[in-house]
């Protein structure tokens, strides 16, 4: 048997070959590509037609991190989590400093360039997270739990309702799959009932109108409903087959509001129709159901969290925005992943998938 260290890591590297994530990457690459197509669609004849441009520049930086972040070591990762989670909690109170843009401060902008950091939050999170709970270590716990509060707390100051509810319902769901800190998770749900109706008369006046309006639809039909309502009829025009890409009338008349970001589904719905929104429904499953097989056959903590959280992350953005669109869930600001128009969010979920794909491929985290 060959044991010098180069040929361990040339046999390592085709250990991983043999074990290519084939679906989880078809799946991420299609649903980038229906990304690009459905910015460019939802934006044409209207004053942001050309902003696909800068949307594919976000998509290559977000391929690159999601190859190279395949073939980074382990080790390396878990060393610099902790460092990486404090400069991301760092970046949530700067931007506070920023100049707000539509009223929220959540862009950093240096130049021309512009980043979320509860975007990025939200990977780093989980990698972390992740990783002081496989640790077992009750103090690590408590204060890493603390330090999400803290920067939840924060992306709630911007304001960014939406971001801070997901990242406090994935701190309960990683939790929760642990097994450990049984009483924590179980005393923060009685909490969070008991709050809801204080954080609910805390809430701006816009964020109490979307579920108003979403309670009352005919009564806020012009207003806070406005919005939901028409992408529904979008949907709804577009029948089996959908009217064809860049054909959809309501698109192409902008009668959609934000089409190219919190309303992308309904373009799709549209110009694609039921059979375009089975597709796009598939795809997701797949990276799901890809990171359920991930949990499954892991045997290191680490993994298993890491694959329970990026599959809640991204579950809980497609349930959202698509309920959203079709009304069966109150409007928030939360992106269709991979697809929506924002680059952040973009590399955001490059970031997850490409950690997951690594794990996927590194048979000592699998049992085959």
């Amino acid at each position: 048997m060959i044991s010098s260290p180069i040929s361990k890591i040339i046999y390592s590297r085709k250990e991983r070959i043999k074990n290519v994530e084939f679906l989880l990457m078809l799946a991420y690459f299609l649903l980038e590509i229906i990304g690009y197509l459905f910015v460019k669609s939802s934006v044409i004849n209207s004053s942001l037609e050309g902003i696909e441009n800068q949307q594919f520049m976000w998509i290559i930086l977000g391929n690159i991190f999601f190859i190279l972040l395949i073939f980074i070591p382990e080790r390396f990762i878990k060393k610099y989590i902790p460092l990486l989670f404090y400069i991301t909690v760092l970046f949530l109170f700067l931007v506070l400093f920023f100049p707000p843009i539509s009223g929220a401060r959540r862009w950093i902008r240096i130049g021309p360039v512009g980043f979320q950091p509860s975007e990025i939050f939200k990977p780093v999170f989980i990698l972390y997270l992740s990783y002081i709970l496989s640790q077992k270590d009750s103090k690590k716990f408590y204060f890493a739990s603390l330090m999400i509060i803290l920067a939840a707390l924060l992306i709630y100051k911007e304001p960014d309702f939406s971001s801070t509810i997901i990242i406090l319902l994935t701190w309960f769901v990683l939790v929760f799959v642990s097994g450990n800190f049984e009483k924590v998770w179980q005393y923060s749900m009685g909490l969070g009932l008991i709050a809801a109706p204080f954080i609910f008369f805390n809430l701006q006046e816009y964020q109490r109108g979307r579920i108003i309006g979403f309670l009352f639809p005919q009564e806020y039909s012009l207003s806070y409903y406005y919005n939901t309502a028409q992408a529904i009829r979008a949907v709804g025009s577009g029948g089996l087959l959908g009217q064809g890409y860049m054909s959809g009338y309501m698109n192409l008349t902008q009668s959609v509001p934000e089409s190219h970001t919190d309303f992308i589904f309904s373009v799709i719905g549209e110009e694609l129709g039921f059979l375009g929104v089975c597709i796009v429904l598939l795809l997701y499953s797949t990276i799901i159901w890809r990171l359920y097989e991930g949990y499954k056959r892991s045997e290191n903590l680490f993994w298993e969290l890491f694959y329970v959280g990026t599959a809640f992350m991204i579950f809980f953005h497609v349930f959202q925005n698509i309920g959203m669109n079709l009304g069966i869930l109150p409007v928030t600001g939360i992106p269709l992943p991979l697809i929506s128009n924002g680059g952040t969010s973009f590399v955001s979920f490059s970031i997850l998938l490409g950690i997951a794909t690594k794990g996927l491929m590194t048979e000592k985290n699998i049992t085959r």
